[in-house]
């Protein structure tokens, strides 16, 4: 039995350690979303200036080229901005995809936990009730030594021994 709870105690650990693994991946995506929230704000704020720069020169004038180069700019500061909502979206696809599996990592945990104990507890029991029939026999043998009256109640708590004996049997097959 303590085998037994040594096997699924290693095991439960290598769940654990699983848990911690998916918490630190979830940790970095985490930081990895916080990174691209504060590109796109950063590529919106450019934007915004490239805007205002290209509409509020109205006093200047401009050629056809450099009306065309600040649209480009604009245009490619969109596209900037495209891509990192892209990939926003795939860093939260991701995001979601790892708490799920931490979820059942967790899940795996407290399973373990509970089976490692319930062993625990059955191990407890069996020794409890292998140490009551261990102080019922100091007993029977202690009235039963000669010079002492026997009585039919030393084959009783034989019979009572007995007993006991297979339903911690009973148990430990459990």
């Amino acid at each position: 039995m303590q085998q037994r709870i040594q096997k699924f105690s290693r095991m439960l650990k290598l769940r654990e350690n699983d848990r911690r693994t998916e918490q630190t991946i979830l940790a970095s995506e985490r930081r990895e979303e916080e990174e691209a929230l504060q590109r796109l704000d950063l590529l919106g704020q450019e934007k915004n200036q490239a805007m205002a720069s290209f509409s509020g020169n109205k006093d200047k004038i401009f050629s056809r080229s450099e009306i065309w180069f600040q649209r480009q700019a604009i245009e490619v500061l969109e596209k900037h901005i495209g891509e990192g909502k892209e990939n926003l979206r795939d860093i939260q696809h991701r995001i979601t995809l790892t708490e799920e599996r931490l979820v059942e990592r967790h899940r795996d945990v407290r399973m373990m936990e509970g089976y490692v104990d319930r062993l625990k507890e059955n191990l407890r029991q069996t020794e409890i009730t292998t140490e009551q029939i261990e102080l019922d026999d100091i007993a029977v043998m202690r009235y039963t030594r000669p010079g002492v009256q026997k009585s039919g109640s030393a084959v009783l708590l034989r019979h009572e021994k007995e007993i006991r004996k297979e339903e911690t049997r009973k148990e430990e097959n459990r």
